[in-house]
Formats: C-alpha cells, structure tokens, sequence
C-alpha cells in the first residue's frame, strides 16, 4: 500500500520538496504498531524486500517531523501571523508581479486531497496520514469513495493523492504498475510516473534472461523510483488466517494473493500411523 501522487493535478505536488517532506513527516512503524498490530511489514521501495533477492538498497525517507518542518520552512512554506493554533496550516507568498507594479497575489495555502476507499482499514489509514502531516503544517482533505466511484477515479486518474494498493505476484514485474506508457487507464500507472531512465530498465529487465542481469536492473529501477518520490511506500500487511491444529504439513511461506495458500495442499495430512521400515 501507498500514497500515490498525481502532479498533474496538483501544482503543490509537483515540488518535489513537497513530496519529500510528507514522506518525512510519515511515519510508517506508527500505522503498522497501532492499525495493523504489527502484522506486515514496511515498505519502501516499489520492489519489496526479500522476494526475489533484491537488496533493500533504495533510498528511505525515516520519519523525522523537524526535517518535514525545516524543509517546508526553507522553501517557503510559513505559518502566517494570527493563525489560530486549532488551524496550524502553512502557506507561501505569492510571488511579485515581475512589472514591480500591483499588488502580489493571495498566498497558496499547503492543502491537498487525499483520495481513498471506504474499507475501514485504509480509512483508517488515510485518518492517521491526515494527523501526521497535520503536525507539519499541511491540511488534509481526506475523501472517501465507495468502490465504484473509487474505480472511475483511477480510471479518470481524477485524483491529488490516492492511498490504495498494488497486488505483485512472487517473481514481479512492476512494468505495468510504473513504465510511463501505462500512464493512461488500463495501465496501472498511479503516480503517471515518467522516466526515462526507469522506463528502460523495466524494458530491458523484461527482455533478459538472465536473472542476475534482471535482478541488477530492477535494484536500479527501485533506486531511481525512491529518489524522485512518485509516491510514499508505507506497508505490506501480512495475509492471516487459520487452520485447524490437526492439519499437518502445510509449510507455505510467501504467497501474493490468497489462493496461493492452498499450493502446498497435495502434501497436507490428517492422520498418522506407525510403520516398521
């Protein structure tokens, strides 16, 4: 799961300061401890970690509210006088008219849309995404969409910032969710992602066979991806579920979706009984 920014949409997003100061002011062991109880893991990169051998090399953004707070301070974003403190939201000046005549504009205040679905768990989510940046200085206007209206948002790509997920297979191939041709609905390109470099390492990563040249490629996909902050990677949460005790035998580990479960089921068994050998 993530937050993926539309800069088209939002000229505040499109700063790559922005970007880059929510990602510091979010802090990701919080959501996982007290909405997920710890069941998952954090995720920083586009790639997760310990699937197909990728190092978990990329660039990651620690969360630290006075680095958020200093950023945002040194490009201008300020708290304007007399602000009441229950309001706490930043703005920038806007720039002089460049004839050195008139009055310059009304300061832009620091206020995006946050776009997710009704399901309680990334509500949830977006609530607490809304209060850690809130501490920075930046309004949060968090909307909720039942799942059809949610669908034609991303088909539209009619969103600032959208918290959702992406579902990657055990061998992924992140090409259809982050090449620039897949910017566009079918493609699954939230972030409308465009760059070169990491467009053509995806191309070639599809096109090798060698699976150490693919693995080198994707780790140098995932680093670009980190640097240029398209979105803010927050978690991967574990798929949990019961079986009775009885059951022996199953030793699935990692699985993508939740049928992968029953791969193992042909070596699954009930009863036992003593064989002289």
């Amino acid at each position: 799961f993530a937050v993926f920014f539309n800069q088209n949409r939002s000229k505040i997003l499109a700063d790559k300061n922005i970007r880059l100061a929510l990602a510091q002011a979010t802090d990701k062991k919080d959501i996982l401890k007290n909405l997920l109880s710890n069941n998952g893991m954090i995720v920083d990169s586009p790639m997760l970690p310990g699937i197909i051998g990728i190092t978990d090399s990329a660039d990651k953004y620690e969360f630290g509210i006075g680095v958020a707070e200093k950023l945002l301070d040194d490009n201008g974003w300020k708290y304007p006088e007399g602000q009441l403190d229950g309001e706490k939201v930043r703005e920038k000046a806007a720039p002089a008219p460049k004839s050195g005549k008139g009055t310059p504009g009304e300061p832009t205040k620091l206020e995006i849309k946050l776009t997710t679905s009704d399901w309680p768990e990334l509500v949830a989510v977006g609530q607490q995404l809304k209060n850690q940046w809130a501490a920075a200085g930046v309004k949060v206007n968090l909307e909720i969409l039942p799942l059809p209206e949610l669908q034609q948002a991303i088909k539209d790509r009619d969103y600032e910032a959208l918290l959702f997920g992406e579902v990657l297979a055990l061998d992924p191939d992140p090409f259809s969710f982050w090449h620039s041709s897949q910017k566009r609905d079918p493609g699954l390109n939230l972030a409308l992602y465009d760059n070169t470099d990491a467009d053509k390492l995806l191309e070639e990563a599809r096109q090798t066979l060698d699976r150490s040249a693919r693995l080198s490629k994707y780790d140098d996909f995932q680093k670009i991806v980190a640097k240029d902050i398209p979105a803010i990677f927050l978690y991967s949460p574990d798929y949990l579920y019961a079986q009775p005790p009885k059951i022996k035998g199953n030793n699935t580990g990692l699985i993508s979706v939740p049928s992968d479960r029953f791969d193992t089921i042909g070596k699954w068994y009930i009863e036992t009984k003593r064989i002289r050998k």
